[in-house]
């Protein structure tokens, strides 16, 4: 038994260790380092930061080495001598060879434009995903503080009719309320506390949610802190939907992004087109060779005379000396030194005709110039509906907000002097019923339209920039 009585203990300590209190901030912060589809986005970033580096490495020269070992046997050309020999024969072959294009119709340079362009929009893609991330942990954030008021309200609610059935309980025994009376308010108490449990199970998906959002080992394990003046964030972050559009045309990622995908889709036709220009290359080699038939000589033995000829009278022989001469292996070093070679030279290559892959792409590229600006059309007037939509949505939920505490506050009213009248007997328990059901329908509904109007104010803060104040 006491090992279950400290077992019991660590795991509660545990338990309560491991349901942190989150902020909204450290939500976004978490989500931040922590979010998949965030970090796969931003490897989108590094992939075209590397292109941009491949863009540029082709501006630079290409230089290349190579070294070759070589068994040529029987018949075969000696590569130091260039003449066949019928025998075994080794070599080796060192070269570094280079090219530089000095001009290809910028081709190389727009290239180099279009991949910053790409960089550009990756890192305004990633900014968007926050954007879009943060609407959805506010939303997240903002269901949890809506159902835990409306647990708070609802206990509130069953506790009340709670004491209201005691009262009557307490009435019955001397006749003044009828056990039916009490009955009927018994039943509206239970129905009450069954809300309440709905609500409980109402915040755990809220939970959840937010926990699935942030990708949480335990899902469950977080709990949010409450802020203390949410009562006081009733004002509208912009007075009309034309301020709030332009704080936002500026601000919103997605825009900035299409601006340069277009300038990108721009480069990329420039560069096409730059294949119909000749292409201008700088070549250059360095080699050397060496052979195991490379020979020098070292000295020469008389060995005697030959006939070559005879004199115009025919009576005399000519005679030549005759000489053996010695040799022996070239040294290695001394070959690659004798057989060392430079070149270089220009080339110019000129389309003329190549399956029309130039012009297509030159067309294809043009289409894809003009969807990207349609595109930003399209996205502009996208934006320009869902700022507006937002905007007058939070003006509504603004003006609705008002319209519900005041009935809020007459429903209170109302209640109060109904639990006055039930105690007197003036009114059934029904008709309390009814009004106590009307007095938990408006704090439900005044509940809702708080915490829409809330979120739908916050849209509008996080899509202009703006910190979402909700601390």
């Amino acid at each position: 038994m006491k090992n279950i009585y400290i077992l019991s203990l660590l795991l509660l300590t545990f338990s309560l260790k491991a349901q942190e209190t989150w902020t909204l901030q450290q939500c976004m912060d978490y989500a931040e380092t922590h979010n998949s589809q965030l970090q796969k986005i931003k490897n989108n970033e590094l992939l075209f930061n590397q292109i941009v580096l491949q863009a540029k490495g082709a501006m630079l020269p290409s230089i290349n080495a190579s070294a070759s070992q070589n068994y040529n046997f029987g018949r075969s050309i000696d590569p130091f001598t260039n003449v066949y020999v019928n025998q075994q024969v080794r070599s080796n072959n060192f070269n570094v060879n280079g090219s530089l294009v000095l001009f290809n119709g910028f081709l190389l340079q727009n290239t180099l434009k279009q991949s910053k362009d790409d960089v550009a929009a990756a890192q305004q893609d990633i900014e968007q995903y926050r954007l879009d991330m943060s609407i959805s942990i506010v939303q997240a954030y903002v269901s949890i503080l809506m159902n835990e008021e409306i647990i708070e309200n609802s206990k509130r609610q069953a506790l009340t009719t709670k004491e209201v059935y005691d009262r009557m309980n307490s009435l019955k025994e001397s006749g003044v309320v009828t056990k039916s009376s009490a009955l009927d308010v018994y039943a509206q108490w239970k129905t009450e506390e069954a809300t309440v449990i709905q609500s409980k199970n109402n915040l755990d998906l809220s939970y959840l949610n937010l926990g699935l959002l942030l990708q949480l080992a335990d899902p469950m394990a977080i709990r949010i802190a409450k802020p203390t003046d949410l009562l006081d964030k009733n004002k509208m972050a912009y007075s009309n939907p034309d301020e709030a559009m332009k704080n936002v045309i500026d601000q919103i990622p997605q825009l900035k992004s299409l601006e340069y995908k277009k300038e990108s889709t721009t480069h990329a036709y420039y560069a096409s087109k730059g294949r119909y220009y000749p292409r201008i290359t700088l070549n250059g080699s360095l080699g050397t060779i060496y052979s195991t038939s490379g020979k020098v000589v070292t000295g020469q033995q008389f060995t005697g005379t030959k006939v070559i000829g005879v004199t115009q009278t025919g009576n005399d022989n000519v005679l030549t000396n005759t000489y053996a001469t010695t040799l022996s292996d070239k040294a290695y070093g001394m070959q690659l030194k004798d057989n060392y070679s430079k070149f270089i030279g220009a080339t110019l290559s000129i389309p003329i005709l190549n399956g029309l892959q130039v012009r297509t792409t030159v067309h294809r590229n043009h289409i894809a110039m003009t969807q990207a600006d349609l595109d930003y059309t399209i996205a502009k007037v996208s934006l320009q509906r869902t700022i507006y939509t937002a905007f007058y949505q939070a003006s509504g939920s603004q003006s609705k907000l008002s319209a519900l505490n005041e009935s809020y506050s007459a429903t209170q009213e109302s209640f109060r002097n109904a639990e006055k009248r039930l105690d007197g007997g003036i009114i059934t328990s029904v008709e309390f019923n009814q009004i106590k059901n009307t007095l938990s329908q408006s704090q439900s509904n005044l509940v809702q339209a708080k915490y829409d109007f809330i979120f739908k104010n916050a849209i509008l803060d996080i899509y202009s920039g703006q910190p979402v104040n909700i601390q």
